[in-house]
């Protein structure tokens, strides 16, 4: 096995390439210019040593302040990499943590935003019923007055009826928030709507279903148990 260690050029990070796989170590902007993108090599050989070499022969490797080209090394040892002596961290070869988040929470967000989208859906459906109620009561006065005129006084009281009901579906349409409601629901749903551990809004999940068939936050990479 040989672990290939650099400078990635787009972060500026310590590159590690082991088995293949390419991974980066510590904060952005931390490696000097002077580390190569592929600046030392390390095998194992046993018992905690390792073979330490110089990929390139511009490139400057020291092994406890002594400039080398290729040694035996354990991890005791100090590397520095480049003339201006950046210090290697063994916990660079160390696999990172995977960490985990728990998303059930979300699933409340999403059944508190549904159900009350469904809770003023409905509202505005039943105030619309009662704008169509009026309406029935005046055409059936209408239909006595022409059917039956000795009744007229029936058909005025159902016009009447119909008069009050009018006013009273006016009066449920003056006091019906239901627009305003609507869209603070989906601003409180956005809000909360979100990664736990990086915050960042999860818009791409437009259900919980798809959300849970996620294995992990697109943004931050934190796995999420479910």
């Amino acid at each position: 096995m040989e672990i290939i260690i650099g400078r990635n050029q787009q972060t500026r990070q310590l590159n590690v390439v082991k088995d293949g796989a390419e991974r980066v170590y510590g904060q952005p902007n931390s490696v000097p210019t002077d580390v190569s993108r592929h600046h030392i090599s390390l095998q194992p050989t046993g018992a905690g040593k390792w073979i330490v070499k110089n990929l390139n022969e511009l490139n400057v490797t020291f092994v406890n302040g002594i400039a080398i080209e290729s040694k035996s090394v354990s991890e005791s040892d100090k590397i520095e990499l480049g003339n201006s002596h950046y210090l290697f961290n063994w916990d660079a070869l160390q696999e990172p943590k995977v960490e985990t988040i728990d998303i059930r929470p979300l699933k409340a967000v999403w059944d508190n935003y549904q159900q009350n989208e469904i809770n003023i859906r409905d509202r505005q459906k039943s105030n619309g019923l009662w704008a169509s109620v009026p309406l029935g009561f005046s055409m059936l006065g209408g239909l006595i007055a022409g059917v039956a005129p000795e009744i007229r006084g029936i058909a005025l009281l159902f016009t009447g009826i119909a008069f009050v009901l009018f006013l009273y579906g006016l009066y449920r349409r003056s006091q019906d928030n239901s627009t305003l409601e609507l869209k603070a629901n989906q601003e409180e749903f956005d809000m909360k709507w979100v990664c736990p551990k990086c915050k960042h809004p999860l818009t791409c999940f437009r259900s919980i279903t798809i959300l849970s068939q996620s294995d992990a936050c697109p943004f931050c990479k934190t796995k999420y148990k479910k």
